[in-house]
């Protein structure tokens, strides 16, 4: 999973206190962190859906390779 929640399945996401990022090795249970964690992955996601329907460049587009 990376920092904006993209797992590596694509259209697959990950959010909440118990999804761990590289550069939080460790969990951190707190309702906190779980809620910016989705607020994260969802926009994000959002951002997916337009560029899908809008056929846009994607900033947020996993690198390929």
């Amino acid at each position: 999973m990376n920092e904006f929640g993209q797992t590596s399945v694509r259209g697959v996401y990950a959010a909440g206190d118990m999804a761990r990022r590289a550069t939080v090795p460790m969990p951190l249970a707190a309702v906190v962190t779980a809620a910016a964690s989705g607020t994260v992955a969802g926009a994000v996601i959002d951002q997916d859906l337009v560029c899908a329907d809008f056929d846009l460049p994607n900033p947020f587009a996993p690198a390929v390779g």
